[in-house]
């Protein structure tokens, strides 16, 4: 973020303190890897906003709390490098309750070190890669939360794309230029925060979500909400997406069926 702006970009990223901790051995896991072969299987937890994978003899547990907390949210000290932050055992304490609940396991063995650092997200929780729009030859390779599993294909994209001039695959997800100046500091860090606390909650189709909006408006806008209009973000622009009928809510009620918009935009269709 601040290499951006010393070429006067805003990059919507956010650091955010995540925590997990690191147990010490357990006999259960040293047995299953010696009579599989294998490493445990690495769990999500949707309903306890946990994960584990193996460490070493042992298990990590990590969470992704509803009560969130970002790190340095408008300016990051030029001297920090990889130092920890202060663990927040209370922040966390719901998750691990389910957890330990959940892997009985994990909560007899010991805590070797429970670990608290800034991850980067970007305001969707997809990376930031490839050239910057209005620059020559300015790339960008950042909001890299998960550096084991992402790494490999962001290196891969972006050698192909300096080199050859493409990616060699589709990264529209990941491209930065799917962002623009309408992604301020405070649309961004707000929907920084809200992809965290809802990284293990089911997304359901054309959900929208609330954090930051209304973020720019429509002289229309207005005429739209009188006329019970559904309102969506498109690139930090609202617009209508439905009308309820009168006399009721204009509100999306989610669903993986045929949510409450079905009958309305049938008529509009029809109309």
């Amino acid at each position: 973020r601040e290499i951006g702006r010393m070429v006067g970009v805003e990059l919507p990223l956010l650091a955010m303190e995540h925590m997990y901790l690191l147990t010490e051995p357990m006999p259960e896991v040293e047995e299953f890897n010696r009579s599989t072969g294998r490493e445990m299987i690495g769990v999500m937890d949707f309903k306890g906003e946990i994960y584990t994978r193996q460490e070493r003899n042992g298990i990590l547990l990590g969470t992704y709390e509803k009560a969130c907390k970002p790190w340095s949210p408008v300016n990051t000290p030029w001297d920090f490098g990889h130092e920890l932050l202060q663990p927040d055992i209370d922040r966390i304490a719901p998750s691990l309750e389910i957890g330990f609940k959940h892997f009985p396991g994990i909560e007899k063995a010991g805590i070797k070190q429970i670990i608290n650092g800034p991850f980067t997200f970007a305001l969707d929780g997809n990376p930031l890669v490839g050239p910057v729009q209005g620059l020559t030859n300015f790339w960008c390779a950042c909001a890299v939360m998960a550096g084991f599993s992402q790494g490999g294909g962001v290196g891969l994209a972006l050698s192909n794309w300096m080199v050859h001039g493409d990616p060699g695959f589709d990264v529209w997800g990941m491209d930065v230029a799917r962002f623009g100046e309408w992604a301020t500091l405070r649309y961004t860090n707000a929907k920084v925060r809200e992809n965290y606390s809802r990284r293990f909650s089911i997304r359901f189709p054309n959900e929208e979500l609330p954090a930051a909006r209304p973020a720019q408006t429509t002289p229309l806008y207005d005429t739209m909400l009188a006329k019970n209009a559904v309102m969506g973000d498109s690139w930090g622009l609202e617009t209508p997406l439905w009308f309820a009928p009168k006399g009721t809510e204009p509100k999306d009620i989610v669903s993986f069926h045929r949510s409450n918009d079905f009958g309305p935009i049938g008529e509009e269709v029809r109309a």
